[in-house]
């Protein structure tokens, strides 16, 4: 115990380094907060059986995932001393690691799912509309020639709609399934990471 006047300070061996694990473990929570409170506020109200929920669900956490990561990480290393928690924690990182690999299949056949629907619902506004016109009474100064461009042009329409909805959903799945790889690969790093330092102290 050192003494100051009127102050009393308590020395001890590896203080910095004890802080520096109580600060990182502080934001590491705040970060792992942050991310669950993001998460909920997403998938409220849960709908787990619609399509477009577990899209849009998988796109907040792909992009907000890397708080998990990095609050995980951080709580991992402030807790290396405690190794029973440090253990529990690097197999936690290793059962995300493979559940983020994993959920890309999901994201993969839902976002193909998604385009198909898209491009269905325009080939079906497609054919109700060119229905529609051919069905029409049209006045006797439009001829069928006229009708037949402006049928072709309304296919060429449809077409690119379709193909923008084809892009559209191509770099959507690349994004999310690209993050939820690399979090997969960062997790299951993290947990042999803890794995090996449990085993070594």
């Amino acid at each position: 115990m050192t003494s100051i006047p009127g102050i009393s300070v308590a020395s001890t061996p590896n203080g910095p380094l004890y802080t520096a694990k109580a600060v990182f473990t502080v934001v590491g929570i705040a970060c792992i907060v942050g991310f669950i409170l993001n998460i909920l506020t997403s998938a409220i109200p849960p709908d787990p059986m619609a399509l477009e929920w577990r899209v849009g669900l998988m796109e907040q956490v792909s992009g907000r995932g890397i708080l998990l990561f990095l609050g995980t990480g951080l709580i991992l290393y402030g807790s290396l001393e405690q190794r029973s928690l440090a253990r529990i924690l690097a197999l936690v990182c290793l059962i995300g690691g493979v559940l983020f690999l994993l959920s890309g299949v999901l994201v993969i056949r839902d976002a193909l799912t998604l385009q198909n629907q898209a491009l269905g619902n325009i080939d079906s506004q497609l054919e109700q509309l060119q229905s529609q016109i051919q069905s029409a009474d049209l006045p006797p100064e439009i001829t069928q020639s006229r009708l037949d461009e402006e049928l072709v042009q309304i296919e060429a329409q449809a077409s690119d709609f379709k193909q923008t909805a084809r892009s559209t959903t191509t770099k959507s799945m690349v994004s999310v399934l690209g993050s939820q790889i690399v979090l997969g690969l960062g997790f299951l790093s993290l947990g042999r990471f803890g794995t090996k330092a449990t085993r070594s102290t």
